[in-house]
C-alpha cells in the first residue's frame, strides 16, 4: 500500500538531499548488480566475439568491478538527477514527465565520466584478469592518462539514454500504468521496465558495442577510435550484426537492472531516510 501511495505522488529522488540520492543509488546499484551480473559477461563476451564461456570463474571475473561502477555511477546518476530534478521544482508540485525524462538525461550525462574509466577496467579485467588497482595503473603507465579516456564519448552517448530510460521513462510508465490502468505496482514496473529498456538498447547499442570492443582493445591492434571500430565491425560482420551484437543480452540485462533499480530505489527509501519519505509514503 505504501508503494502504491507513493506512485500516485511524486519520485523518492525529489524529496531527498543530494548526498541522500547519492547514498541511495550506490545502494541500489550494488545490490543489482550483485544479482544480474553474468548477463553483463555474456553481453560483453557476445560483443567482442568471444566463446561464451559458463564457468564461474570468468563470469564472475571482474564482479567486484562491476559493482564499484554500477553502484558508484547509479549513485552520480541518482545525485545529479535528484539535484536537476530539485530545479525543475516548483511550489511541491510533481515534475512533469518531461522533465523527470530530461533530468534523467543530463544526470547520465554526467556519470558517463567515472563509468567509462570503470568499465575500460571490468572489461580489461575480463579479459585478461589483474587486480581493480593494477589494470588501470598498467593502462597509465603504457598510454598515459589519455589511455583511461579510452571509449568516453560513446560512454557519455550511451549512459545519457539509458538513464533517461531507467529513471525517468521506466518510472513515468509505471505510473501512468498504475494510477490510470490499475495495474498493481510490481506489474507496472516490469512492464515500464521492459518497454524504457527495449527502447534505451536498441537506440544506445551500437554506442555501446563500440565502446565495449574499443576498451576491450586499448592498445589499438585492431580497433582504433569511434568511427574506425565502427568501420571495421560493419565490414567484418555487417552493419546489424556488427552494431547490434549481443543486443539479446543488453535489453535482458537493462530489464532487470531498471526494475532492480527503482524497486530497490522505493524500497529502502523509507528504511534509509523515513522522515524524509513521508512525504510520498
Amino acid at each position: 500500500m505504501a508503494q502504491a501511495a507513493a506512485l500516485r505522488k511524486k519520485d523518492v529522488l525529489q524529496s531527498l538531499t543530494p548526498l541522500e540520492n547519492l547514498a541511495l543509488g550506490c545502494f541500489a546499484g550494488v545490490g543489482t548488480k550483485m544479482i544480474n551480473y553474468p548477463l553483463l559477461a555474456f553481453k560483453n563476451m557476445s560483443q567482442q566475439g568471444l566463446p561464451l564461456s559458463f564457468s564461474p570463474k570468468i563470469v564472475y571475473r571482474g564482479l567486484t568491478m562491476a559493482c564499484i561502477n554500477l553502484g558508484g555511477t547509479t549513485a552520480v546518476q541518482f545525485w545529479f538527477v535528484g539535484m536537476i530534478q530539485g530545479l525543475f521544482k516548483r511550489d511541491g508540485q510533481p515534475l512533469t514527465p518531461t522533465q523527470e525524462m530530461g533530468s534523467a538525461f543530463l544526470g547520465g550525462m554526467a556519470s558517463g565520466v567515472p563509468c567509462s574509466v570503470l568499465e575500460l577496467t571490468m572489461i580489461q579485467q575480463q579479459r585478461h584478469g589483474g587486480s581493480i588497482i593494477g589494470v588501470p595503473t598498467k593502462i597509465a603507465s603504457s598510454l598515459g592518462v589519455r589511455g583511461l579516456g579510452r571509449g568516453l564519448i560513446p560512454t557519455l552517448g550511451r549512459e545519457s539514454l539509458y538513464t533517461m530510460a531507467m529513471l525517468g521513462m521506466a518510472p513515468v510508465v509505471q505510473r501512468k500504468l498504475h494510477v490510470d490502468y490499475d495495474f498493481q505496482p510490481d506489474v507496472a514496473l516490469a512492464v515500464g521496465a521492459l518497454m524504457s529498456s527495449t527502447f534505451s538498447a536498441t537506440l544506445s547499442h551500437p554506442m555501446d558495442t563500440i565502446k565495449t570492443c574499443m576498451q576491450g582493445d586499448v592498445y589499438q591492434k585492431k580497433y582504433p577510435g569511434v568511427l574506425g571500430t565502427a568501420r571495421v565491425l560493419a565490414g567484418d560482420y555487417g552493419v546489424a550484426q556488427g552494431l547490434f551484437k549481443g543486443l539479446p543480452w543488453r535489453i535482458t540485462l537493462i530489464a532487470t537492472t531498471f526494475f532492480l533499480v527503482n524497486k530497490i530505489k522505493v524500497v529502502t527509501a523509507p528504511h534509509l531516510f523515513p522522515s524524509k519519505c513521508e512525504e510520498v509514503s
